[in-house]
């Protein structure tokens, strides 16, 4: 399959020199945190609408970069807040799905959040080994959703019991038609519009547990410009 046009054109950001690229770029390891510690209150995490029983811990049980991780299970909701994040921006995630997990992991990229609403997404990404319970979720798989406006298309094979990078490439400007693709394990997943009336900013990028058994992700990394070591995909 070769690659569509938007993760091309991603590909052809990454060469800009860095002097060009926006100051907000976001990374986060979680190594920085105690091991054990609640992540909300840390380094700009918050939970869901503020609500503490959405809470997770930082976690030394798997790491893609040593010693931390953070743990996605239970009723786990946390995310980060931005501001003048639009236009092309690369949002990458490791992720850990061991091959005995049960419920589903999402990440979801909001076009519009506050704390108790409004919402809207543009983005909605799910994983699930088994016992999924969202219509649309398929048990061994990750599948794009797709937004509040525009339902997604798409999946791909999950990998489990080792790490796998999601890269989420929002190409949410009038150049590159206000887009979306989303790249898992190096294998292209899907994608589609942005939103039809959504504001083409991300407001928060949300990391979401239905009653998964533990689940974990890692370095974390929003980019205004991909670092040419980051691309995970070859440009046919």
């Amino acid at each position: 399959m070769s690659t569509p046009r938007f993760l091309a054109a991603s590909f052809l950001a990454a060469v800009v020199p860095a002097a060009v690229a926006a100051q907000d770029n976001w990374e986060d390891n979680l190594d920085r945190y105690p091991t054990g510690s609640l992540i909300a209150g840390q380094g700009g995490w918050e939970t869901w609408d503020n609500n503490p029983a959405f809470n997770t811990i930082v976690t030394d049980a798997q790491s893609f970069s040593a010693p931390n991780s953070l743990l996605v299970a239970g009723a786990a909701d946390v995310l980060q807040q931005f501001t003048d994040v639009a236009g092309p921006w690369d949002l990458f995630v490791q992720v850990y799905i061991p091959s005995t997990q049960t419920g589903e992991v999402w990440v979801r990229l909001a076009n519009t959040y506050a704390p108790g609403g409004p919402y809207d997404f543009s983005v909605r990404t799910v994983m699930c080994v088994s016992a999924c319970t969202t219509p649309g979720a398929i048990p061994g798989s990750i599948v794009n959703i797709g937004g509040s406006e525009v339902p997604g298309t798409g999946s791909a094979p999950l990998v489990t019991d080792q790490w796998a990078q999601l890269h989420v490439v929002i190409n949410s400007t009038p150049k590159f038609g206000y887009q979306y693709d989303i790249v898992y394990n190096g294998s292209y997943v899907g994608g589609g519009p942005w939103g039809i009336t959504a504001p083409s900013s991300v407001e928060a990028i949300d990391f979401l547990s239905i009653n998964s058994s533990p689940a974990y992700m890692d370095d974390f990394a929003l980019f205004a410009f991909v670092p040419v070591e980051l691309m995970g995909f070859t440009v046919d």
